[in-house]
Formats: C-alpha cells, sequence, structure tokens
C-alpha cells in the first residue's frame, strides 16, 4: 500500500433501482450537494431478474462517462448457496401449514451477499490485506429516499461511515424518479432477487416469465430446507402456499416488505 495517499474515500452502493440510481447521477452531477463518489459497487447475488442488469448495464455507461466506475462484486451465486447448505437458510422465508402462515426465518442475505461483499470490494481496491487496519476516512453513500428513512441504519463496519444524501435533500422516491428522467436515463424496475420473499403481489405480476419459472423452482427446492425439515415448510409468498398456485391480487393491501428491510440494501 503507498504512503502519503488520500485520507478520504467515498463510495456509492448501486443497487440498480430507482433510488441508488438518481443517487448516483447526483453524485456525477453534483446535485443537491451530494459528494462526488471515487466509484460505485453493485453486489450481485446472481438471481437479479434481468432488468435490472440490463440497468445496471445503462449506469455503468453513465458511469463511465461522468468519472464514476462502476464496480461488480459477488460473493457467489445465492440461490446455489442456500440450497447448498446443509441447514441454515439465510433467506427470510415464511413458514407454515395448508396456506396458513406461522412465522418468518431470520434474513442473512442482505448482509451476507450485499453489505459484506461491497465492504471486502473497497477494502481491497484500496489496497488493504483482510486484518489490516483502514486508514482511510471511508464514507459510503446510500440510496434511501426521505419516504424510506426508517430503513437508515448506521454501517456494520466502524471504519465505514454511512450517508444518505437523498434524505439530506429530502428526496422522496419520485424525485428520484425525475431525477433520472432528466438525466435521460431509463426508470428501473425495484431491484430483487427474483424469488425474494419481500415482494407483492403487484411485484409478482410485473415479474418476466423467465425470472418467475426460476422462482417457482426455487420455491419448490426449498420447501423442506429449514432446520425442521418437513415439520416446517417454507414459501416464498407471504400465502404459505407453492409460488405457481398462488392467486395474485395486486388491488390487495400489503405492508410494503422493501419498506422494512432494515438492511435498507436492496429495492434501492
Amino acid at each position: 500500500m503507498t504512503e502519503n495517499r488520500n485520507p478520504d474515500f467515498t463510495y456509492l452502493s448501486l443497487g440498480a433501482g430507482v433510488q441508488s440510481s438518481a443517487l448516483l447521477v447526483m453524485s456525477a452531477k453534483g446535485l443537491y450537494g451530494c459528494p462526488k463518489a471515487d466509484i460505485a459497487v453493485f453486489a450481485d447475488t446472481q438471481d437479479e431478474a434481468s432488468y435490472t442488469y440490463q440497468h445496471l448495464a445503462a449506469m455503468r455507461e453513465f458511469g463511465r462517462k461522468h468519472g464514476i466506475p462502476v464496480h461488480v462484486t459477488t460473493a457467489g451465486k445465492l440461490s446455489a448457496d442456500t440450497l447448498n447448505r446443509p441447514r441454515f437458510v439465510s433467506v427470510p422465508l415464511y413458514t407454515g401449514n395448508d396456506g396458513k402462515r406461522e412465522g418468518m426465518l431470520r434474513r442473512q442475505c442482505s448482509r451476507e451477499y450485499k453489505i459484506t461483499p461491497i465492504a471486502k470490494f473497497v477494502r481491497a481496491h484500496l489496497g488493504y490485506e483482510p486484518r489490516q487496519r483502514i486508514r482511510e476516512r471511508v464514507t459510503a453513500l446510500i440510496g434511501i429516499s426521505i419516504d424510506e428513512a426508517h430503513r437508515m441504519k448506521p454501517s456494520w463496519f466502524s471504519w465505514i461511515t454511512n450517508r444518505w444524501p437523498l434524505v439530506d435533500a429530502e428526496l422522496t422516491r419520485r424525485d428520484c424518479k425525475q431525477i433520472l428522467r432528466d438525466a435521460g436515463l431509463p426508470i428501473p424496475e425495484k431491484s430483487s432477487c427474483v424469488y425474494c420473499p419481500y415482494k407483492s403481489d403487484a411485484d409478482w405480476l410485473a415479474l418476466p416469465s423467465d425470472a418467475f419459472d426460476q422462482a417457482v423452482d426455487f420455491d419448490r427446492a426449498i420447501r423442506h430446507r429449514t432446520m425442521k425439515g418437513e415439520a416446517q415448510p417454507a414459501f416464498i409468498h407471504r400465502s404459505c402456499q407453492p409460488l405457481d398456485q398462488v392467486d395474485f391480487d395486486p388491488m390487495k393491501d400489503q405492508i410494503d416488505m422493501f419498506g422494512n428491510e432494515c438492511e435498507g440494501m436492496c429495492g434501492v
């Protein structure tokens, strides 16, 4: 590691959804006092829908033109890793019997496949070994808007300080869409794994057919993979029914589960 380096480093956590994409535009153009990131990083679970990868390509090109390189890192394919684990499941699946929900499993996927891989990438990008003390003042720009401010959380890592420029500027998700339009960029769909249990019925209906088929396969494969096996069937839909048998109702009053995703990393 070279000495006498700039003691400040800022990166943008890119989820390739509406808010983080708008944040990249703000960072690139200095809008609303947003600092310019040195890099942006997208953590790939390898299970996103095709539209997310298409939008990511557009944002990588935008970043290239505006001096913020967009990097992609991954901890592996989340669905395959989940199915290959002998007992522990990191996806927050619903559990129940006969269509009656009994609970929800603990979620580790955001931390294991989003937060930690990005931190590891930044550490390596700065030239540090895993156990070396970070000398830079590292700031992470997180794409949470004012209407989801309850998702703001301090960094898991002592050497990273989180900032939320959208909240600082009191910008909503609707404002973020306008920022993208003004920049001539497409409005992306909400980013998440194709089988994410936090989807609403409207989200499920919006999935491309190939992504939905992938989710159905995962739903079938995960059914008895909890610690209690057949005594605790697991499902990716909140109705605790097989996904390909669910009667989706997009008008149903459903809680925004992404809004309750406490890591603040998915869906943005």
